[in-house]
């Protein structure tokens, strides 16, 4: 780092030092020309003794110090001293000198740099402007004026002038030094960058003749080439016309160089006595030439500016045409009568008529009259008042089609501020504004149904609860979610899903149409705002309309579906007065329709707030309660009927909940299902029941068996689970058998392949399974045939009220008869008393479970039930 910052220094260092020495080559340099071209001057036209008619060097000094900025001062106070060393001069005279021809051009720098606040004094050594001109001619006359009185007044201090010719000095001094800034420092500023285009192709013959002419007539006129044979002709007048030849045709560079190169011509014939000026010197002190000079040099730089701002003026009106006609924004002029009077091609592209057809034509042969009067008032009250106007307006084309183009009109003024006509300007942004709308319509609509999406309804609801709470009127909310939308997606597809949700969209709007906004939220939500709900009534009649609606069957190209809908209703400003509020309050009460069965509606209620949160704390609380070991397994004993003995369980998990305490699985598993924590507390489960097993089965019974209840969510989420409990349970040295697994009779009802495949997987590797709460469902002998049922478990429902006589005795003899042809085993369970128990045991029920026997326990009660060997029979 520090070799780079040295490296850094010394290549600053030396560039100083290249850049030091370099300037001191300039001063130099401008030192050794300014002497020499001063002596020159000195030895040929010093009048008095003191003084020069003309003084080129002043030129130079400028000119040198404009392109080479304050630094240059010291090679022109050098260049000066030499000269008038070399001409003689005293050193007090030398030294005024030096200070007069040396201020001068600093102090026009000065002025200049002044005059520009600052802005650079080297802006102008171009001299590309008529301002420039005007400031380097004011700061010449100051600077000029300033250096004048310096000199004179100090050579007459020291007694190089007199009093008499005072007067005389001062003015042929300041002549001079203005005459050198006028023609040789435009002449030195212009020709520091050579022209461009002199000698390329043609042009080259031009140039030549331009120059040699030039040279050519200042011979004859001021060193008097071709004197005889020209005789009396007239000759003065021909350097104007090389003045205005280099001014039209060469611009800057060919008037410098003419009035430079003529000048210079003159100077020597008036030195020698011949030419035009040759009596000049000693008759007038050559005044008669610095005025006839002063005079060619303004008016060629004059008409050169002039020429320049006039090619200037047609480069931009070339341009502006140029612009005008290939512009892809359709242009049109009118004049103060509003005609048209000019259009481009962009407005015949845009609007299809020619120039001949509409030219002279006012501009409402553009208008499709969709625009009221009220809008052209008050456009053309716009344009009066500030002159401009900028707006959207729909137009008609040639051939009749509508377009919208955003238009521009802006006022022509005339000199005397006048109306002279307008412009308009304008591009067609038809297609821009199909496309805003195509994203509108997307940002906005739902693309299957074409319904309004969610962010539309939501902006329309907070809408009209503004206006119903403005108007003191009742809103209602009623979100309708489908029914086993998923499973027709599932089992038809997303085509026939689809065909369904149109299928819906159209029954819905086609009742729903004058009553309210009907849109759509997600994949099978829908929402329907009702605007003016006056009574409850009303809301009820239309969602129970909505239901009869859904409920019809489904065609679908062949296939049949059938629909229900859960719907939740929420009023405003009754339930809620915002939009997130009343949305919630809806969504909670077609959740309760949900779980309710479906296919029913329910209003928002403040119980159902509660239910919620609370159901939300427990889901919350329910993600720890297994790493907290807040969970338990307890088990119920299963009876063998014949001889009392325990033979099975059922295990059957419980949650210790440190605030509420123990919580029904009948609270928590719901939730644990809705979240998918259904698969790790199974997983725990079946974990804790196979250490159980394994047990009971090394103290006290070798064939004892626990059952673990399978939700129907865990077959569709983890359908592979159960290769990890074989593992499992070979790990423990038990066999498939010692567990039994416990499905619901609906779980049947909804099975899939992959459930089929499942319990094929355990009974492939000697799992049995048990059909729960049997009787209650469709009670299908084909799934007990397909799904190879080892047991089923009669619900307690046909237990409970069992008595002999009884319907219930001879539904659970039917069902016990069926399982026994189909060599299946059979548990009744909500066994709670010993009449019961002996109704059960004489029409041949195997197993027994209830309240009677035990109710579910602790592992370690559980326990002591096999050590006391308790047999359950009743007391003869």
């Amino acid at each position: 780092m520090l070799a780079l910052i040295k490296q850094q220094i010394t290549r600053s260092l030396k560039q100083q030092l290249l850049n030091n020495w370099v300037g001191m080559g300039c001063m130099g340099l401008l030192a050794l020309t300014y002497a020499v071209l001063a002596s020159v001057i000195i030895e040929n036209f010093a009048a008095q003794g003191n003084f020069s008619p003309i003084w080129p060097p002043s030129g130079l000094a400028l000119a040198a110090l404009l392109a080479g900025g304050y630094r240059l001062w010291p090679g022109i106070a050098l260049g000066v001293f030499m000269a008038n060393y070399l001409a003689g001069k005293s050193l007090e005279a030398n030294l005024i000198f030096v200070i007069g021809n040396t201020c001068e051009p600093l102090i026009a720098v000065w002025i200049l740099n002044w005059q520009l606040k600052g802005a650079g004094y080297q802006n102008i050594a171009g001299l590309e402007r008529s301002d420039d001109y005007l400031r380097l001619g004011l700061a010449a006359i100051l600077s000029i004026t300033i250096g004048t009185i310096l000199c004179v007044i100090g050579l007459y201090l020291i007694d190089e002038l007199s009093p008499r010719v005072l007067t005389f000095s001062m003015l042929l001094w300041w002549i001079a030094n203005l005459l050198g800034i006028v023609i040789f420092t435009p002449f030195f500023l212009t020709w520091r960058k050579l022209p461009e285009g002199w000698f390329e192709g043609g042009r080259i013959l031009e140039t030549a003749a331009f120059a040699g002419l030039t040279f050519l007539a200042g011979q004859i006129v001021f060193l008097e080439w071709f004197h005889q044979e020209l005789g009396f002709i007239a000759r003065g007048y021909w350097i104007i016309v090389f003045a205005t030849w280099g001014a039209i045709r060469f611009g800057r560079h060919g008037i410098t160089l003419v009035i430079t190169m003529t000048f210079i011509q003159a100077m020597i014939g008036a030195a020698q006595g011949i030419g035009f000026f040759g009596r000049d010197l000693q008759e007038s002190g050559l005044i008669n030439m610095q005025l006839a000079f002063l005079v060619i040099a303004v008016i060629g730089l004059l008409l050169t500016l002039i020429i320049h701002e006039l090619r200037k003026s047609q480069a931009d009106m070339k341009l502006a045409a140029l612009v005008y006609q290939r512009s892809s924004e359709a242009m049109m002029v009118t004049d103060a009568n509003k005609c048209i009077i000019s259009v481009n091609s962009a407005f015949t592209d845009v609007t299809g008529y020619q120039p001949d057809e509409i030219l002279g034509k006012n501009p409402k042969i553009l208008s499709a009259g969709l625009n009221s009067k009220e809008f052209y008032r008050t456009m053309w009250q716009s344009i009066s008042t500030t002159g401009k106007w900028q707006g959207e307006i729909q137009n008609r084309r040639k051939n009749g089609e509508l377009f919208t183009e955003i238009l521009s009109i802006n006022t022509i003024y005339g000199p005397d501020g006048a109306i002279q006509g307008w412009v308009g300007l304008f591009s067609d942004i038809s297609e821009k504004k199909r496309k805003e709308a195509l994203i509108w319509k997307q940002a906005n609509y739902d693309m299957l149904t074409e319904l309004p999406n969610r962010r539309m309804i939501y902006d329309c609801l907070h809408e009209e609860i503004k206006r119903c709470q403005r108007d003191n009127r009742q809103l209602a909310l009623i979100l309708i979610n489908l029914d086993r939308f998923r499973e027709v997606n599932d089992t038809l597809g997303h085509l026939y899903g689809d065909q369904l949700l149109r299928e819906v969209t159209r029954r819905l709007a086609a009742f729903t149409r004058g009553k309210g906004m009907l849109g759509r939220l997600g994949s099978d939500e829908f929402a329907l705002i009702l605007s003016d709900v006056n009574e409850i009534g009303r809301a009820g009649y239309c969602v129970n309309s909505i239901l009869e609606q859904l409920a019809i069957p489904y065609h679908l190209d062949g296939e049949i579906a059938y629909l229900t809908a859960s719907i939740g209703v929420a009023l405003c400003p009754e339930d809620a007065s915002d939009v997130a509020s009343l949305l919630k309050c809806a969504d909670q009460a077609m959740y309760t329709a949900k779980r309710e069965g479906k296919n029913c509606f329910f209003y928002y209620t403040p119980s159902m707030q509660e239910a919620a949160n609370t159901r939300m704390r427990l889901a919350n609380d329910l993600r720890y309660a297994v790493q907290r070991n807040e969970l338990v397994v307890h088990y119920q004993p299963i009876i063998d009927l014949a001889d009392g003995r325990i033979r099975k369980a059922e295990a059957l998990i419980r949650w210790q909940h440190p605030v509420i305490g123990l919580i029904s699985p009948d609270n928590f598993i719901p939730i644990a299902e809705e979240t998918g924590l259904i698969i790790e507390i199974g997983e725990w489960v079946f974990r804790q029941a196979a250490a159980q097993v394994q047990l009971c089965r090394a103290r006290y019974n070798p064939e004892f068996q626990i059952s673990v209840n399978k939700s129907p969510f865990q077959f569709k989420v983890d359908p592979g689970r159960c290769h990890s409990w074989f593992e499992y349970l070979r790990q423990l040295g038990l066999p498939g058998e010692s567990i039994v697994i416990e499905i619901t009779e609906s779980s049947l009802m909804e099975a899939k392949n992959n459930v089929c495949d499942y319990l094929l997987m355990l009974r492939d590797d000697g799992m049995q399974v048990a059909l729960d709460d049997f009787g209650t469902g469709y009670s299908s002998l084909a799934y007990l045939k397909k799904f190879d049922i080892d047991y089923i478990k009669i619900d307690k429902s046909f237990v409970q009220n069992l008595s002999p006589d009884s319907d219930d005795l001879t539904l659970c003899e039917a069902m016990i008869v069926m399982a026994h042809k189909l060599n299946l085993s059979v548990v009744a369970e909500g066994i709670e008393t010993w009449a019961q128990f002996e109704l059960l045991q004489q029409i041949g029920c195997d197993f027994g479970q209830g309240y009677l026997f035990s109710k579910p326990v602790p592992a370690s009660e559980f326990n002591q039930l096999f050590e006391k060997d308790t047999i359950f029979l009743p007391v003869s």
